[in-house]
């Protein structure tokens, strides 16, 4: 009797064991990657951010001479010639801040340096962002910033009527998109959500340049 009943218990704690585990391991693979989405949200938050302020770093007429380039990933660079300096400036911080995690990233690219969008009121429909001639369409990060062209001819830049900037104030957004698959991770077994990372940063010139 005794014998049995060991045998019954040793069944049963065998049985529990095989039952409990795999929760155990769903809950922390789903656990891991919500720590891995917070993550990397903030490193996006930073990154479009500083792509933001990065453009305050350039001359505000000054354009990237034939044959510039920037940078990219996989390989890939985009083409920045014609374009205002601070449009590289604002995509070499970018992707000089992205640095992990990438591999797991699929990105909603966009066109990299547009002008002239408008977040609108009641009274004034939003305008929308026009892309400059010859800007990327394929980076995953996309700038709206106004420039003045070598010829003097003002270039209009963002208008966010939250903000209220006063006439001439040049308001640079940046934003950037990208999904977050786990389907090439050990917690691909685990996880079956796939979430949509996105983010907008804003910023104003520094007082010297105002």
């Amino acid at each position: 009797m005794r014998r049995s009943r060991r045998r019954g218990d040793d069944a049963q704690a065998v049985l529990e064991t095989a039952l409990v585990i795999p929760i155990l391991l769903f809950l922390i693979c789903n656990f891991v990657a919500v720590m891995v989405q917070v993550t990397v949200q903030e490193q996006l938050n930073a990154a479009t951010a500083l792509a933001a302020q990065s453009r305050f770093q350039a001359p505000e007429n000054a354009v990237d001479p034939a044959g510039s380039r920037c940078c990219g990933v996989h390989g890939a660079t985009l083409v920045t010639a014609g374009l205002p300096t601070g449009c590289r400036y604002a995509a070499e911080s970018f992707y000089g801040t992205m640095t992990t995690y990438t591999g797991l990233l699929h990105w909603q690219t966009a066109t990299l340096c547009t002008s002239g969008g408008d977040s609108g009121n009641a009274a004034n429909p939003p305008a929308k962002p026009v892309a400059y001639p010859g800007s990327p369409a394929n980076a995953d990060v996309s700038c709206d910033i106004g420039s003045i062209k070598p010829g003097g001819a003002v270039v209009p830049g963002y208008v966010d009527r939250t903000l209220n900037p006063p006439s001439g104030l040049d308001v640079v957004t940046c934003s950037a998109s990208a999904s977050l698959d786990f389907a090439n991770t050990p917690l691909a077994w685990g996880v079956f959500w796939t979430p949509t990372l996105h983010a907008q940063a804003e910023a104003l010139p520094p007082p010297f340049r105002q």
